[in-house]
C-alpha cells in the first residue's frame, strides 16, 4: 500500500532547499529523479510517496519525524484523511509502509508462471500457417 503524504509547503521548501545544496546544487528535476517524484511535488502542487518523502528527509539531513508530524495522509484523489501524531501512530504508518515494500519486493522475485508468460509473448497470438 502506497502511502500519500501533503507536506506544508514552507516545510517542504526548506527540505527540498537544503537537499539541492547538500547534493552539489542540483536542479530541482534531478532531484525529483532521486526521489522518485514529480516536480510538481516538490513544488507542494501534489503529495509525496511516504517513500519518496523519506529519500528527500535523507537528502536534506533532516529528522523525518519531525516533518511527518506536520504532515498529513491523504487518499488517492487528494482529500486529506488525517493528522500524523507522534508516537504509535507515527510508527504504525511506518511499520505499515515498511511492510508494503517488503511484500513488493518479495512479489517481484517469485517465479513467472508459464500462464503469465503466455499473455506477454506476441508468437502465442500468431495465427499459425495452414498446413498445404
Amino acid at each position: 500500500m502506497a502511502l500519500l503524504i501533503r507536506v506544508p509547503v514552507p516545510i517542504l521548501e526548506d527540505l527540498v532547499e537544503a537537499a539541492i545544496s547538500k547534493q552539489g546544487n542540483i536542479y530541482r528535476a534531478e532531484l525529483a529523479k532521486l526521489i522518485g517524484a514529480s516536480k510538481e511535488s516538490l513544488d507542494g502542487k501534489t503529495s509525496l510517496y511516504l517513500i519518496s518523502l523519506m529519500k528527500l528527509c535523507g537528502f536534506a539531513e533532516a529528522d523525518m519525524a519531525k516533518v511527518l508530524r506536520k504532515s498529513k495522509i491523504v487518499n488517492q484523489r487528494g482529500a486529506v484523511t488525517h493528522d500524523i501524531s507522534a508516537g504509535d501512530e507515527l510508527k504504525g504508518v511506518i511499520d505499515n509502509a515498511l511492510e508494503g515494500f517488503q511484500l513488493l519486493i518479495s512479489e517481484s522475485f517469485k517465479p513467472i508462471t508459464h500462464e503469465k508468460e503466455d499473455l506477454f509473448n506476441p508468437a502465442a497470438y500468431r495465427k499459425k500457417n495452414p498446413e498445404k
